[in-house]
């Protein structure tokens, strides 16, 4: 359960992480990101590891916040959802369009429809790896 508080936490950061101030940006970067232990970035900003612990804290709840409001995290995975979705219809068409010969024209669009969705499934997925910008959508 702590791991996917973690890794949302993290999507949070890189969603929302500007709005942060920068020394609680910064704090949370190392932790999330670079994954440095408490007493690594203790050691760096002159502060207790329970110091750190509690800029963390509340950078995460400041970000669960910001999240409540604008929405960037569910609206993001609608729009996955709603691709997966259209790559599943595309797939249906596809072997429909297999089973008569006069469907070679159809099938050869559906596919490019498929490509389409791919890669566009595939941008999505980079973005939830590598974190975005930190600048939202």
């Amino acid at each position: 359960m702590e791991i996917e508080k973690d890794l949302r936490t993290g999507f949070l950061l890189d969603l929302y992480g500007g709005l942060l101030t920068e020394r609680q940006r910064e704090i949370m970067v190392m932790y999330f990101n670079d994954d440095l232990s408490l007493s690594e970035i203790a050691e760096q900003y002159g502060i207790t590891r329970q110091g750190v612990h509690d800029a963390i804290k509340r950078g995460a709840e400041t970000l669960a916040g910001y999240d409540e409001v604008l929405g960037l995290e569910a609206e993001q995975k609608r729009r996955r959802e709603q691709l997966l979705e259209f790559k599943a219809q595309a797939l249906e068409a596809l072997e429909e369009c297999r089973k008569v010969t006069f469907g070679r024209n159809i099938a050869m669009k559906v596919i490019a429809l498929l490509e389409n969705l791919d890669s566009k499934l595939a941008e999505y997925e980079a973005e939830e790896n590598d974190g975005g910008d930190g600048e939202g959508i």
